[in-house]
């Protein structure tokens, strides 16, 4: 039986036994059966925005629609799961997208302007300027200021930093309750230390060849899926695996290289 068919047929089976029972297993076996969906709509992202949104970011949010597509699917309304879950899957990514910047042009507006304003204040006089003079001097009214201090507050990050216990505390053995181990979980020094290696790595290469090399070697992409990704020809997206190794090879010296991409 093709791999293919063979891959249809355990998909099926295992979309019964999710429908029937929605058992949480299950579903985490569906969704790794389809996360080929999630690195091809990852990578066609990442050749679009900007540089410091990482690819395993996108991956991240791309997986959260996954998961929700999964658990929402309906077979009985003939979509195909593929077309069902791509919307979903694309949904996820803009809302994480726009959750990066979740103050409006109007607040980030307000809040270079007040900065700005009462630095200027502070340079001119001996005192610290209070909200109401800063709002005056914005020709704002005061309840406006605060309304839209408040908003722009909303929008700041908290570090755990911020949770450190006092001095005070410190040698009454406080401690964080937020660090907690995980015993099952993957250590988290191997996603480093990958990405680490991926980066050293495609440091110097055009988007597209550190596509194909992490792509090929870290998710284990075949030849002609990553060139269904980047809209290339199977031989193509060889020939510039091809290419990468020579530079690679020349960069590291001899069998370095291979060590390292293999």
């Amino acid at each position: 039986m093709p791999k293919k068919a063979t891959k249809d047929v355990v998909a099926e089976k295992m979309w019964k036994s999710y429908l029937k029972t929605r058992a949480v297993d299950v579903r985490n076996n569906l969704v790794v059966h389809y996360s080929h969906l999630v690195h091809t709509h990852a990578a066609r992202l990442t050749r679009k925005l900007p540089a410091q949104i990482s690819y395993d970011e996108i991956c991240s949010a791309a997986f959260d629609g996954l998961i929700e597509a999964t658990e929402a699917y309906d077979p009985e309304r003939k979509a195909k799961f593929e077309t069902f879950c791509q919307q979903r899957i694309a949904g996820a990514v803009m809302d994480w997208l726009r959750s990066l910047d979740p103050q409006s042009r109007t607040v980030r507006t307000f809040e270079k302007k007040r900065l700005a304003v009462k630095e200027a204040l502070g340079t001119d006089s001996e005192y610290t300027p209070t909200q109401a003079d800063v709002a005056s001097q914005m020709d704002m009214s005061i309840e406006r200021f605060d309304f839209l201090a408040r908003l722009s507050q909303l929008g700041k990050e908290v570090h755990f930093s911020a949770m450190e216990p006092s001095d005070d505390h410190r040698h009454e053995g406080a401690s964080h309750s937020w660090d907690t181990r995980d015993n099952k979980g993957q250590d988290p020094a191997v996603k480093i230390t990958r990405e680490v290696l991926a980066d050293h790595l495609t440091r110097g290469l055009a988007r597209e060849e550190r596509l194909v090399l992490v792509l090929y070697y870290f998710e284990e992409m075949t030849m002609a899926e990553i060139g269904a990704v980047l809209d290339l020809s199977e031989s193509r997206v060889s020939q510039i695996h091809k290419e990468i190794l020579q530079r690679l090879r020349h960069r590291f010296g001899g069998s370095l290289c291979e060590e390292l991409v293999a």
